[in-house]
């Protein structure tokens, strides 16, 4: 019985010899086979060996910031910190607030490969669509009085130029964020403000967005000299067309102070609204809103009130620049959706903006 015994106890060390070299072999080999994070405090890659060194203390901040930006994988790295201490850091690192994160309008060249060409016949389309429009000259409709739609005003150059100006400005200080309500509902669009900052949850104008103390941008002189020639043009086409239909309904000519540029995704709306927050002064004498649409089409609802079901309705294309002022100057209107698709080809090659709708709304304070 004790020779059994003997043999068995034998038996039983080496098993336990064996387990300890399976589990040393499985350690390293797993530690060279998934290397971690460099978040050892010595700064060498824990993991990356079996050696003594690495097994020094971690660093703790480094390993909380990789968990909160998602590049530390749990599964791969078991009991890297406790779970008291894991909280406590995460509750202490520093977030940008999200409406603050600037945001592209275009799509940045790590993703332009994978976007697929136009097709022949969809490239041929936009030609006929675009000789179509030169070949009619200006087309300039009165929707009511004080209120002008010029389509297609705005040539394909200049739509190229605010593209590639509002992506510059817009991740800038004061660039583009996501705006919100009072209330804590998020608009469906993207915003920022040229001039004065315009805030949706107080309805004021200020120098400095609340909400980082960012200072708006400055208007382009370009963007401005565009609004004043609409404007004249708009003035001059309804005079030779029409004199006396039109006398006294002309728009007042503006030097704006102020441009909210908005982006639209393809899911982006707005509900019908009025701009009355600018001053009592410049809303007395109808100073107009001029508007500018590049990208893809938009249907735009107008009318007295905030009902949609009497509102008027016109589809804004890429190109086009309404103006109301006057008469309709605090007329109520918004963007029921975006019409998916629709934005020339050739705008997208030209600037790689992503799908969606940029509005330039120009107005004086």
């Amino acid at each position: 019985m004790s020779g059994n015994n003997r043999q068995s106890n034998r038996k039983s060390d080496n098993n336990n010899n064996d387990n300890n070299k399976i589990k040393q072999t499985y350690t390293c080999f797993r530690a060279e086979a998934v290397p971690l994070p460099k978040i050892a405090s010595d700064g060498s890659p824990y993991g990356a060996s079996c050696s003594e060194k690495d097994k020094s203390p971690l660093n703790e901040k480094s390993a909380v910031e990789d968990m909160s930006s998602g590049n530390l994988d749990f599964k791969e790295t078991p009991n890297l910190l406790d779970d008291d201490s894991i909280s406590e850091k995460l509750k202490n690192i520093s977030h940008e607030p999200q409406e603050n994160k600037r945001y592209d309008i275009c799509y940045k060249s790590a993703s332009k490969a994978v976007k697929l060409k136009p097709s022949l016949a969809v490239i041929n389309r936009e030609k006929r669509n675009q000789l179509n429009r030169s070949k009619q000259g200006q087309n300039i409709i009165m929707l009511r009085p004080g209120m002008v739609l010029m389509k297609g005003y705005i040539s394909l150059n200049d739509q190229v130029s605010i593209v590639k100006k509002c992506r510059e400005l817009g991740l800038s200080d004061g660039g583009f964020y996501q705006p919100a309500y009072r209330e804590g509902t998020k608009l469906h669009l993207k915003m920022m403000c040229l001039g004065k900052n315009w805030d949706p949850q107080t309805k004021l104008y200020s120098d400095t967005r609340p909400s980082d103390n960012a200072k708006p941008p400055a208007i382009p002189d370009t963007f401005s000299d565009m609004v004043k020639k609409a404007i004249r043009d708009s003035n001059a086409y309804l005079e030779e067309k029409n004199p006396n239909a039109y006398a006294g309904q002309l728009i007042p000519s503006l030097s704006p102070d102020i441009c909210i540029v908005n982006f639209y995704t393809e899911s982006g709306k707005l509900g019908l609204h009025q701009d009355k927050d600018e001053s009592p002064k410049t809303l007395k004498q109808g100073l107009p809103v001029v508007s500018f649409s590049i990208g893809d089409s938009a249907e735009f609802l107008y009318g007295d009130d905030r009902d949609i079901d009497t509102a008027d309705k016109v589809i804004l294309e890429s190109g086009d620049v309404l103006i109301f002022g006057g008469k309709s100057r605090l007329v109520f209107h918004g963007v029921t959706s975006i019409l998916p698709k629709t934005a020339p080809i050739s705008l997208q090659e030209a600037t790689d903006m992503i799908p969606g709708r940029l509005n330039l709304t120009f107005r004086r304070y």
